[in-house]
């Protein structure tokens, strides 16, 4: 009995020696879709030019913010809108479309306004309250390579909400069409300013990691798979 054990102790040796066959990347058997599939795509271009819709944001709070809700789109309109580059749908059209759309499905609502304003891509967003404070969460759909990004801000208060939203276009600006503004390059200075600081006060960290500094602040694409 020792003897066989002593035998089987050496196979398992002997086995767990040989290196793990692995299945070639085109072989794995890919994940089912989702509604929205957090794969990240590196091809960043958005062809020039490019029509934008840019839809209501929805305001969740108990007060009634809808003068800001019209003052988000205002601000939206003027600063996405870029001669004979990128063209926003007339804030009515939008209106008029979303009246006529048949679903309330998120996806098919924004496939049907892309069809019915003729759009290559679909802003949406919305900025809630929280214990005085705002977010800010908005995203730019491709529908052509079926592809989504998403951008944040926050707000201390009402008083900033306008000039944060102004942040939003910029970042959308710079990361979609690859246009850089004078609110973008203010951010950039800024966000060096804060890079630099942390350099200053953290330099045991810097050393530890020393591809921190490089890395990339965009959101970049995910993959979107809309169901219908």
């Amino acid at each position: 009995m020792t003897y066989f054990k002593t035998i089987i102790c050496v196979l398992c040796f002997v086995m767990l020696s040989f290196p793990v066959l692995r299945m070639p990347a085109n072989h794995v058997v890919p994940a089912a879709s989702s509604a929205l599939a957090a794969t990240d795509s590196q091809d960043t271009a958005v062809q020039l030019p490019a029509t934008i819709a840019v839809l209501p944001f929805s305001i969740h709070a108990s007060e009634d913010f809808s003068h800001i809700q019209k003052g988000v789109e205002y601000m939206l309109h003027s600063r996405l809108s870029w001669p004979e580059k990128v063209r926003v749908v007339p804030r009515q059209k939008i209106r008029t479309v979303l009246n006529q759309v048949d679903t309330t499905d998120k996806n098919r609502l924004i496939k049907q306004v892309a069809d019915q304003t003729d759009s290559d891509l679909i802003l949406e967003g919305s900025i809630t309250r929280l214990a005085g404070s705002f977010s800010i969460d908005a995203m730019v759909y491709d529908m052509k390579n079926k592809r989504y990004m998403t951008f944040f801000e926050q707000s201390a208060d009402s008083g900033e909400l306008i000039s944060k939203v102004a942040q939003v276009a910029a970042g959308i600006n710079k990361q979609v069409f690859d246009r850089s503004t004078i609110t973008w390059e203010k951010m950039e200075q800024e966000r060096r300013a804060r890079i630099n600081e942390l350099k200053r006060k953290n330099p045991e960290y810097l050393m530890q990691n020393p591809q921190w500094q490089q890395q990339d602040d965009s959101p970049g694409w995910k993959i979107w798979k809309y169901l219908f």
